[in-house]
């Protein structure tokens, strides 16, 4: 260890000292260009502002109160326009050429606002004009308070020209480029021949030159380039100066920069090797140790693995023969429901048929004997014996839907939605009732339970009419991704939004008994059947205006759902409110 920590210190000595020298040369490199990049532009500037003295001597004419246009027309000369303005950006004078679109590019050009800024002079950005636009130079001329701007457009044609000559006077490394941008990117001067003048700065290795001082940037066409860019006084402008990166850095690059460290790593890889098999002595036996102590560990957790294995094994026999007791107990308690709906279905309505008979032979034979309490007593009676062999029958229905039901089978809802009218058309002739019945698809189902669920839903929407207004009864379905979702809607007395689930139950009833006919099991049934086919149904109601269910049914089920959930019960702690049975 300790001779590994002497070599490390000693390659980490030599590494820094390799990185340092070579950063030094980097830098002197990048410095050298950053100075050839400000001489240039200082000699531009020197160029741009010699001509803005050209004015100089035409100062008292500028600043005279009154300034003829033809004034300005000698001032055009080549250029495109001339124009003078005031402090405040009033046009004065100007010469031809000077059009609404020159207007623009004077009033809201950089060259105004940098002379507002106290510039002596100022260049503007390109600015369209003509066919090739125009850059705006400006000079400021003043007399004690009195201060006004000279601005003179010049073609961005022959301003490209002139910056190219200047440009191309520039000594440099071979494929040095020279590129002069306004303050939008656009290229105003240029050594390079795919960045002509009027070329924009676009890609996000351009815009990095636009926005850093200098850097490192690739592009297909020029390959990895080093760049300097500094702004050229009095204006936007800025002149980028780039050089390819294998010959500015090769000094410090490639072979050069390789070679110490090729060194570097000859000795350290040497160093490595003799500490390389000192440490493999060490380890080998480190190995050894730490094998026999993990084989020592694998033995112990192979037998408590053993042994937590026949535990499992030992609860699953248990589990198993819990899973058989209880399959064999809901067998029987199968085979005793069947025999309980077997015995309701006779012995228990037989002795109901022979009061119902019995009570009618009395109330015929013997009416003249029976005085008006008897005979009430006797329709009471048979009533009574009436409403108890209805409610068998509901009961019986109620429990072979799951124990009687038919296997599935493609059942056409919109046939099945024509027999269930046909059987009720005498209860929708008595009322007057209109029912819509939409189109309904075909879906695999019981369909003697499909039967059930539509006639119950129907009946039930009949049933609870208001007595002033036309029953309406909506039957509509919606089948969408493998799902049917079927509505029966109707204009009846409705129900208060809190007996939404309860209604669901076997034998609740919202109304006394004498108020509408039935059970209260109908719609106990249509929840267990729609259950049975893997589905919900669900109820909306408004007290006065009628009440809408829902019933959703898997369309391509091939098999029931042979244990449907309970129906829904109050929360904990709520009180259910009372409701007539």
């Amino acid at each position: 260890m300790a001779g590994a920590a002497i070599a490390a210190a000693m390659l980490a000595a030599f590494a820094i000292a390799i990185a340092h020298n070579q950063s030094q040369s980097r830098r002197s490199l990048e410095h050298q260009a950053h100075d050839r990049t400000m001489l240039v532009a200082g000699l531009l500037d020197g160029i741009f502002g010699q001509v803005s003295t050209q004015y100089e001597s035409e100062k008292r004419a500028l600043l005279a109160p009154v300034v003829p246009d033809r004034m300005l027309q000698a001032f055009k000369g080549r250029n495109d326009y001339a124009a003078l303005l005031s402090s405040t950006g009033t046009v004065l004078a100007h010469s031809s050429g000077f059009t609404a679109q020159a207007r623009r590019a004077v009033l809201t050009g950089w060259a105004l606002k940098l002379l507002r800024s106290g510039d002596k002079w100022a260049l503007g950005n390109r600015f369209p004009y003509a066919g090739s636009g125009v850059v705006n130079l400006g000079v400021a001329v003043r007399k004690g308070s009195v201060r006004r701007y000279l601005i003179t457009g010049f073609s961005t044609k022959e301003l490209g020209i002139f910056v190219d000559g200047e440009l191309a006077q520039v000594h440099g490394v071979q494929r040095q480029h020279q590129v002069m941008v306004d303050g939008n990117g656009i290229v105003v001067g240029s050594t390079v021949v795919g960045r002509p003048v009027g070329y924009a700065f676009h890609t996000p290795a351009q815009e990095r030159a636009l926005r850093q001082p200098s850097g490192v940037s690739s592009s297909p066409q020029y390959g990895t380039r080093y760049f300097d860019s500094v702004s050229l006084p009095n204006s936007t402008w800025r002149l980028i100066i780039s050089i390819p990166v294998s010959e500015f850095f090769a000094s410090v690059d490639g072979f050069h920069h390789s070679l110490p460290w090729i060194i570097l790593g000859a000795f350290a890889l040497v160093a490595l090797v003799a500490l390389w098999l000192v440490w493999r002595a060490i380890e080998a036996a480190q190995r050894i140790r730490i094998a026999n102590r993990q084989l020592s560990d694998a033995n112990a957790e192979l037998a408590t693995a053993q042994v937590d294995l026949e535990q499992a094994n030992s609860a699953l026999a248990r589990s198993n023969t819990e899973l058989e007791r209880r399959a064999r107990e809901l067998v029987r308690s199968n085979t005793e429901l069947d025999q309980f709906a077997q015995v309701a279905s006779h012995d228990l309505q037989e002795p109901l048929r022979k009061v119902r008979t019995f009570t009618e032979r009395i109330t015929e034979t013997e009416a003249e004997h029976l005085s008006d309490r008897g005979a009430d007593y006797l329709r009471r009676a048979n009533a009574a014996a009436e409403r108890m062999q209805v409610l068998i029958e509901d009961l019986l229905r109620f429990s072979r839907v799951s124990t009687r039901g038919r296997e599935f089978a493609p059942v056409d809802l919109g046939a099945v939605a024509g027999d269930v009218l046909d059987d009720l058309s005498e209860l929708v002739q008595s009322t007057g009732a209109k029912v819509e019945i939409g189109p309904l698809p075909t879906i695999n189902a019981d369909a003697t339970q499909m039967r059930q669920l539509l006639q119950n839903l129907i009946s039930n929407a009949l049933k609870f009419r208001r007595d002033d207004v036309t029953p309406q009864v909506r039957v509509e379905a919606m089948a969408e991704a493998g799902w049917l979702t079927l509505t029966v809607a109707d204009n009846g007395i409705g129900f208060e939004p809190q007996y939404r689930t309860r209604i669901f139950r076997v034998f609740e009833r919202l109304h006394g008994r004498g108020a509408y006919p039935g059970t209260g099991i109908g719609l106990a049934l249509c929840r267990k059947i729609a259950e049975r086919h893997g589905g919900t149904v669900v109820a909306e109601g408004v007290p006065g205006e009628g009440a809408t269910f829902t019933v959703t049914l898997q369309t391509e089920r091939t098999s029931p759902v042979s244990d449907a959930p309970e129906g829904p019960s109050a929360p904990d702690g709520e009180q259910e409110p009372y409701v007539a049975v």
